[in-house]
């Protein structure tokens, strides 16, 4: 049986449950990425699926790769139906760009311009955008030229999305975590926090002494949301078998008062079913961060 017709089958469930979903504003809110059942997911059957199965699962909302939706941005509204009959709520969408090649620096910026107009027509609130790795100097650090341009070109892109009521997050990877997280603290300092926010995969491996928790504490207002994965000896595994503390992160947010998306970031898999791997993500995120 195909994953469309066998998750096709929850649909209805998924709509049963729509008014328990919705969360009071300024709430912590779980969500779902759409690449736990592949990345991207533009066959329209295929990817409602996917999503009537988040809702039954309990998560509130979902982010996915613009490319799923992409054929919907013309006539985006039929499409939001479809998010509404299904009880969940576009939380953003993601791309990636690298603003500092100047060859492309311009048709990033008309991509961002279609994304940002599609997310607000689809009832989302956010862009995530992951930077490519920089170039490097001889010191092998991100090249100063190159990271002053992409703080340039990420308050541009965020003036954009704010054009359009949306709100721009630059996404972390392991690059940009390097040199003691010199990248990061360079992005937040040289960008603007009304233009400019950060999506935090915990996924990556942090500098010992710039832990999640200590972000959250001294930049918990430049954090949109949070990437959920878990992860040992470098390599993603399921929930709860590797070293990510979900319980100190689910303490520090309630201390210190955070609010935002919670966002569970994970690829499909072979060893597990789709539904199967974003059902235990969800109780584990419930079981140890008590949401």
């Amino acid at each position: 049986m195909s994953l469309a017709r066998s998750l096709a089958r929850r649909h209805f469930l998924a709509a049963a449950l729509a008014p328990l979903l919705q969360a009071a504003p300024g709430q912590i809110r779980v969500g779902c990425q759409t690449r736990a059942y592949g990345s991207p997911l533009p066959d329209p059957e295929t990817f409602l699926a996917a999503l009537a199965d988040l809702g039954q699962l309990g998560y509130e909302g979902f982010e996915t790769n613009y490319r799923s939706l992409e054929a919907s941005f013309m006539q985006p509204r039929p499409m939001r139906r479809e998010f509404e009959k299904r009880g969940i709520e576009m939380m953003g969408l993601h791309f990636g760009a690298g603003f500092f090649d100047p060859t492309k620096i311009l048709d990033e910026h008309k991509l961002i311009h279609r994304i940002a107009g599609a997310v607000r027509e689809f009832g989302g609130g956010h862009i995530i955008v992951s930077g490519q790795q920089l170039p490097k100097g001889a010191d092998g650090r991100a090249a100063p030229g190159a990271l002053q341009s992409k703080a340039t070109e990420l308050n541009a892109a965020g003036e954009t999305c704010r054009r359009f009521g949306v709100r721009l997050s630059f996404h972390n990877h392991r690059h940009e975590l390097a040199h003691d997280a010199e990248e990061i603290r360079y992005l937040l300092r040289e960008t603007d926090p009304r233009l400019v926010s950060l999506l935090l995969d915990v996924g990556h491996p942090f500098p010992a002494q710039w832990p999640v928790t200590r972000l959250v504490r001294e930049y918990g207002s430049r954090i949109a949301g949070f990437h959920l994965r878990d992860t040992k000896a470098g390599d993603e595994v399921i929930f709860g078998t590797g070293k990510f503390d979900f319980a100190a992160l689910g303490d520090v947010v309630r201390e210190t008062g955070w609010r935002g998306w919670m966002i569970v970031e994970v690829n499909r898999r072979d060893d597990i079913s789709s539904h199967d791997l974003a059902d235990r993500c969800r109780k584990h995120v419930r079981e140890t961060m008590k949401l």
